[in-house]
């Protein structure tokens, strides 16, 4: 039996972002669940969003970090913020999306409804495409190789319970945790900062007895890949660097194989290339494979980094 009338928060992270994130509160602005909050988390913006935000939505408190945390800090200062305010569920969101009114109350109702659920994700879909879905609620991510694929159709039951090298994950994107969960389990492994951070954390659930879930009928629009372009440097950059982090805490022994490292490495600059940016691609590529070797972590190197970008999953 679940809680009645669970308190929930909702957080959204912002660097420089104004925008979408203006766009993104307009929309929970319509929700129609009752006992949510929306906390605006500010990873230091220096495009104007901090007053954009305060102004648009003087409703919605905005915790500022005052520094690019990435994506898993400034998030997990957002999480501690809720649940000292004694938060049952805390919903992260990113800033690019925009929500239906009726999003929220799926993902409650579905982790009301089994203890062991501790994470439950959305069907996410395109917002140049709405009619199109970018994943229902995730993906699977291969532990021994790094490589993922999102869902574009339903799971079975089966599917969440995944074993193996091919694991099912709820996408950063959205995501529900349980307050248990985050106070058993933890919240996101900081030193990825940037991508993958959302699979070790339904990874470590899943180890403590867990389970993942996806609530179809909670819906919202993605701009897919706003913080680090499809393709660009620093989206290779982390995108190796993380992946490869996650399969050697999380894969079998000797994980990853060079045969993995290259083939990932591969896929992963063939878009470059195509895209034209082969030689700056594979240079981010390589970067990310000497700081993985070396165990680096927190933000990529100054030459990778934009001049403003967003935040995402």
């Amino acid at each position: 039996m679940g809680l009645a009338n669970p308190r929930v928060i909702v957080v959204v992270l912002n660097w420089n972002g104004r925008e979408d994130t203006l766009e993104c509160l307009d929309s929970l602005s319509r929700v129609d669940y009752q006992e949510f909050t929306v906390l605006v988390v500010d990873n230091g913006s220096t495009d104007g969003s901090e007053e954009a935000i305060r102004e648009a939505f003087p409703q919605y408190p905005l915790l500022q970090t005052g520094a690019n945390l990435g994506f898993a800090g400034g998030n997990n200062a957002g999480i501690r913020w809720a649940l000292e305010r004694g938060a049952d569920h805390v919903v992260l969101l990113n800033n690019d999306t925009v929500v239906d009114p009726d999003f929220l109350g799926p993902l409650v109702e579905m982790a009301d409804a089994d203890p062991k659920v501790g994470i439950v994700g959305s069907s996410i879909a395109y917002e140049e495409e709405p009619g199109r879905l970018w994943a229902y609620g995730g993906g699977f991510f291969d532990i021994s190789t790094g490589w993922v694929r999102h869902l574009q159709k339903p799971v079975g039951r089966e599917d969440l319970r995944a074993s193996g090298h091919r694991q099912f994950y709820v996408t950063g994107c959205t995501m529900l945790l349980r307050r248990s969960l985050l106070e058993e389990v933890g919240a996101l492994d900081e030193t990825y900062f940037h991508f993958c951070e959302d699979v070790d954390l339904c990874l470590r659930a899943k180890a403590q007895g867990y389970e993942v879930a996806v609530a179809e009928s909670s819906r919202l629009r993605h701009k897919v890949s706003a913080t680090t372009r499809v393709s660009s440097p620093l989206f290779l950059y982390y995108n190796l660097r993380s992946r490869l982090t996650l399969v050697r805490r999380h894969g079998p022994e000797g994980a990853p194989s060079r045969r993995a490292v290259a083939v990932l490495w591969l896929r992963l600059w063939r878009p470059a290339l195509l895209s034209g940016i082969g030689v700056s691609g594979w240079r981010a590529l390589r970067a990310a494979w000497r700081d993985y070797q070396c165990g680096a972590t927190g933000p990529a190197p100054s030459d990778l980094q934009p001049t403003s970008t967003k935040v995402d999953a």
